[in-house]
């Protein structure tokens, strides 16, 4: 999916879709790559993963993103934090 198409899809203004896509982008749930003068993102491995869980397994998904199955989610999970989150504040 490119930008524009999130944008459009998700009734936000291009610039918006892009810095949503830049957040995905640093927690590992897609990747991005330049096609001429589109940008085009898909999902990782991680991101369907984290899609397909049910809610209550989201959070071990999330917990083992940086390990093998099995291992055990880090002793200090960080916070989670609810609200808007709007250029680098909630």
């Amino acid at each position: 999916m490119t930008t524009t198409q999130l944008a459009e899809a998700l009734h936000l203004s291009a610039p918006t879709a892009s810095r949503h896509a830049a957040t995905l982008r640093e927690a590992g749930l897609i990747t991005t790559q330049r096609r001429g003068q589109s940008v085009l993102h898909t999902r990782t491995p991680l991101g369907t993963a984290l899609l397909q869980a049910s809610p209550r397994d989201r959070l071990t998904v999330w917990h083992h993103r940086d390990g093998p199955p099995g291992t055990p989610p880090p002793t200090n999970p960080p916070p989670i934090t609810r609200g808007h989150h709007v250029h680098g504040r909630t």
